[in-house]
């Protein structure tokens, strides 16, 4: 995938979409593909995360370990759902495992290089906030009512 390709597609995920045109550009320039194959783990529950994930193609199961250690699934992922994207701004542990259920590629941005483009762009780091917010707003919303979906 091209540099215009991925600022293109970077634009329509939810947490980057109010962000402008030239902040995606300087975003996009960092983007990496990486491709897994059916049952690899993308992330898993526990480990500290240093990146986040935007399914291009794909499918994956996101898994939550219980504490006798079995684990149950809790959402399917699709093209265009991030994976993340807490973990990789406070550097705390992935609160669950995703695996991809069939060949699945993802853009992948690191920490380091999230934290280098919106150091010298305050605008994007406020604009990217208020979307995460909105999500985990959201999900509160969905559990406190007791919807799942």
């Amino acid at each position: 995938m091209e540099r215009k390709e991925k600022q293109e597609f970077l634009s329509k995920i939810g947490i980057f979409s109010k962000c402008k045109g030239g902040d995606l550009k300087a975003l996009a320039k960092t983007c990496k593909e990486m491709e897994f194959s059916q049952g690899e783990v993308i992330c898993k529950q526990g480990e500290k995360g240093s990146a986040l994930f935007i399914i291009i193609f794909g499918k994956a199961d996101v898994l939550k370990e219980k504490p006798d250690g079995t684990s149950v699934k809790i959402a399917d992922l699709k093209e265009g759902d991030v994976i993340g994207e807490l973990a990789v701004i406070d550097g705390e542990e992935r609160s669950a495992t995703v695996v991809a259920t069939e060949k699945t590629l993802c853009l992948v941005i690191t920490s380091w290089d999230l934290i280098a483009t919106l150091k010298d762009r305050p605008l994007m780091a406020l604009d990217i906030l208020k979307m995460v917010i909105a999500r985990y707003r959201s999900l509160a919303d969905k559990i406190k009512n007791g919807r799942y979906d």
